[in-house]
């Protein structure tokens, strides 16, 4: 047998030592992702067990299935549940129901009493818009001229209440900033069967008729009236109209909201100076005569800010069900 050199008995021992390292790393190391993984999978099963209480016949059945907290923190969480429900409460009952707003205590009515009401309401706002000077159309009827010549039945008669309510408060918010004229009100139908064909935009004859149906949210929290009205007004009343719907009793929210101007295009350069007319007279002038003839023969033009605006006003009346602790 041939005697190894020195360098190949070094190279040798390094390679047995190296290969010696090397298994002891990967068996250390392996070892280890073992124990990772081992740990990683008694935690999940610590998650599991203690974030869902186990239900036992030992059990209450209020508790069972419930998220497992510390008593401290569980305490800490109520706590902060009441809180927010005392801060909550006052809030919905001065803003969403205040005692104002009668919708929740509207129920069922004779027909003939709920005629008398409407014709009541229809004279009431009639009288009113002809002593602000609001032009509304002649025999107008707010929403319910189907009712002129007859009566509805007992089952329609709370809902078409309710919506009695709504259209009386937007009238009369209408009314009061004095608008120049309210052309339409239109709702929606609530007496019918309700169907998906009336989803869409408005395509029947009956100018009453907004298509659709009030809208219920789940959990019965609340209740959305659309109406759809159409008037005339200047620009600083319309902001009344606005700072009116927010201060009412009433929750209304604007769905949409079209303007048009019945100035539509503004003025060019070069009708400034038709516009603005002759020339002031001069200083200088020495007969009055000539003064005279000089002077302006038009008063102030207004370019901006002056135009009538067509409004069509879709918003939904809100009728609030849920209480605080829901």
């Amino acid at each position: 047998m041939k005697n190894l050199s020195k360098f190949d008995k070094g190279v040798l021992i390094a390679f047995v030592v190296v290969a010696l390292l090397g298994g002891g790393a990967w068996f250390y190391l392996s070892q280890e992702l073992s124990t990772a993984q081992q740990a990683d999978a008694d935690a999940n099963a610590d998650f599991v067990k203690f974030s869902t209480a186990v239900s036992t016949s030992n059990q209450a059945a209020s508790d069972q299935g419930k998220i497992v907290v510390g008593v401290t923190n569980e305490k800490t969480l109520q706590a902060n549940i009441e809180m927010l429900k005392a801060q909550i409460g006052p809030l919905i009952q001065a803003k969403l129901a205040p005692k104002e707003n009668i919708l929740g205590s509207i129920g069922k009515k004779d027909p003939v009493a709920w005629k008398a009401d409407l014709n009541d309401m229809v004279n009431r706002l009639r009288n009113d818009a002809k002593i602000r000077n609001v032009n509304i159309p002649p025999n107008f009827y707010f929403g319910f001229s189907r009712y002129v010549g007859q009566s509805p039945g007992d089952e329609q008669t709370e809902v078409l209440s309710k919506q009695m309510t709504g259209i009386e408060e937007l009238a009369t918010i209408l009314i009061d900033a004095q608008v120049k004229k309210i052309g339409a009100v239109r709702r929606t139908y609530e007496e019918e069967p309700h169907t998906s064909a009336e989803a869409g935009p408005n395509t029947t004859a009956d100018p009453d008729r907004l298509s659709g149906y009030a809208i219920t949210v789940a959990g019965n929290v609340y209740t959305a009236y659309p109406f759809e009205v159409d008037f005339e007004t200047s620009p600083e009343n319309l902001r009344v109209v606005v700072d009116k719907l927010i201060q009412s009793p009433y929750v209304f929210v604007v769905r949409a909201l079209t303007i048009q101007n019945d100035h539509p295009e503004s003025p060019v350069m070069s009708d400034l100076q038709k516009l603005a007319g002759p020339p002031a007279a001069s200083f200088i002038e020495t007969s009055p005569g000539e003064v005279a003839a000089a002077a302006p023969t038009k008063g102030p033009q207004y370019f901006f800010g002056e135009a009538t605006l067509k409004v069509k006003a879709r918003i939904d009346m809100i009728e609030w069900k849920a209480q605080p602790d829901k």
